[in-house]
This record gives structure tokens, C-alpha cells and sequence, in this order.
């Protein structure tokens, strides 16, 4: 089954394509608005878009370019679906960011099998992006998802945190219990991250056992609450075979002088400061 967002102002299309994929098992989610169907392309992150091009106050065409300039929504197919058919119109789509192209009418069994495929290059490009351990995001989606959150924080003025956590001692878990309980710890230290972290929040296993957590729309002071809630959580959870861990974080926000590079670095310094300190603490950088 596949999350399939449906961007029409068609209640009728809506409703036909709805019951086409149905019956496919998928789950449909539907806006009948470029600016609905961005909200919930942000909120449900769909395996597939299909998306309408002739739509009142804004068309297709921007929809598409707004949803691309996400970088989660860069791995979404989208499948363009109209009423034209020229060979201009189906070089815009594809040129906006589109993957495929489908003209009205269509057979139903063509788009069973566009979105078929569409499922399939949605989840080979997110598995990709993913790391295979902890399933959070690993660094190269890092880069790319850093880059669209600190652009946006500068261009809009909205206060976006970066912390990175590392797990204390880790290397004694892996020398004196091997590194299937270290994996094992390593996978549900990630689960408990993605447990307290919103939904609009980023996590990543950066490498080993660091891992990266990026909170946009969250002041520093909010991210540090944060961290806390995660630091002691660890702190108080009992490691079957391993028993007690602990964590440090260096914590930092965007400012308006920064580049990706100097965020980092202070994020890291910050944590070093945690760990040359004493570890299982959080170290803010101003």
C-alpha cells in the first residue's frame, strides 16, 4: 500500500482517480487547491502526486515547482494529468519537475501501472537516502535537507536549531558485547529520537554512533528542552545485557552572519565541550 496525494479541482476527477487506485490498495489523500495540496504533500509525504495542470489561482506547474523546492518532496514522484496533450505542454511538465505525463482520458490500467512504478522509484531513491540500521535519514539527505532549512530560516526569518547527539563510550558497548547489541542499541536509541522529535523535524544518523537532529521553526532555548527530554530518556532507559547509557549534545541555532559551515561547526565545538566536560550533558552554543 502507498500514500497517493491527489491534486485536482475536479471533485468528480477526484473521485474517479480515487476509486481507480483504490481498489489497488493504496491509501488517497485529496486536495481540490495547488496551495491544499502543498500543505499535505509537506504533512503526509507521498509516495506518488498526481496532479492536475488547469487548476484556478495557481496551476500545476507552480504547484510542482513549490512541492520540488522540498527536499523530502524531491523524492515523491509526481505525475502530471490533463486534458492536453501537445508535445509543448508535456516538455513544461517535465521541465517543472514532473516525472511522468498522463493525457485525459486515460485507461485505468495505464494509471495503475504509472503510479505502480511511480511507488517503485519513490522507494528506491527514499531507501537510498535512508540509513539501513536506524531507518532515520543518513548524511548524504543530510546535506540537502540542511541546505533548504538554512536557506529558508535566512529568506523568512524563522529560527531553525541544530543539535548533534553522541552516544557516550559507545566503542566499550561494541568491545564488551559485540556489535549486534551495539546495533541493537544504536536502532532504539533512533526510535527514541524519533519518538520525542515532531513531525516537521529532520533526525540523522550522521555516522557510527553520532547522530544529527535538525528542528525548524524551534528557537534554541525550545531545542535545548528538547534535547533534555531525549538526554534523560536515555539516561533512564535499561539497555537489556548492556544496562545504563548516557548521551551528550552540542546544540546551536541559525544566525543571520552563518553559512552551513559555521552552524556546523559550532554545533560540533559544542559538543566536544560536552564531552571534554564530563558527558551525559548538553552544551548550548549562542
Amino acid at each position: 500500500m502507498a500514500n497517493i496525494l491527489i491534486i485536482d479541482d475536479s471533485s468528480s476527477n477526484r473521485e474517479f482517480i480515487s476509486s481507480v487506485l483504490e481498489f489497488e490498495g493504496h491509501k488517497i489523500l485529496q486536495a481540490s487547491n495547488g496551495i491544499d495540496g502543498i500543505e499535505m504533500a509537506e504533512i503526509h509525504d507521498p509516495d506518488v502526486i498526481i496532479l492536475d495542470i488547469r487548476m484556478p489561482d495557481m496551476d500545476g506547474y507552480e504547484t510542482c515547482r513549490i512541492i520540488r523546492s522540498h527536499p523530502l518532496a524531491a523524492l515523491t514522484y509526481i505525475i502530471f494529468l490533463s486534458a492536453k496533450g501537445e508535445i509543448t505542454d508535456r516538455v513544461t511538465g517535465l521541465d517543472t519537475g514532473a516525472d511522468a505525463y498522463l493525457s485525459k482520458p486515460f485507461a485505468p490500467e495505464e494509471l495503475k501501472a504509472v503510479v505502480r512504478t511511480g511507488v517503485r522509484t519513490t522507494r528506491e531513491c527514499r531507501n537510498a537516502m535512508k540509513d539501513g540500521l536506524t531507518g532515520l535519514w543518513n548524511r548524504r539527505a543530510f546535506d540537502s535537507m540542511l541546505n533548504h532549512e538554512f536557506e529558508s530560516a535566512i529568506r523568512y526569518d524563522y529560527p531553525v536549531s541544530l543539535a548533534i547527539m553522541d552516544i557516550d563510550h559507545f566503542k566499550s558497548v561494541n568491545d564488551n558485547f559485540g556489535h549486534d547489541e551495539g546495533d541493537l542499541v544504536l536502532a532504539i536509541i533512533a526510535a527514541m529520537l524519533n519518538k520525542i522529535a515532531r513531525p516537521s523535524d529532520l533526525t540523522f544518523r550522521w555516522g557510527g554512533e553520532e547522530f544529527v537532529w535538525l528542528l525548524p521553526h524551534t528557537s534554541l532555548e525550545n531545542a535545548t528542552i528538547a534535547a533534555e527530554r531525549l538526554r534523560s530518556t536515555i539516561e533512564s532507559h535499561h539497555f537489556e545485557d548492556v544496562g545504563s547509557l548516557t548521551v551528550s549534545f552540542g546544540i546551536t541555532d541559525v544566525k543571520k552572519d552563518d553559512t552551513t559551515e559555521t552552524l556546523w561547526k559550532r554545533a560540533d565545538e559544542a559538543l566536544y565541550r560536552a564531552k571534554d566536560n564530563g558527558r551525559n550533558r548538553i552544551e548550548v552554543a549562542q
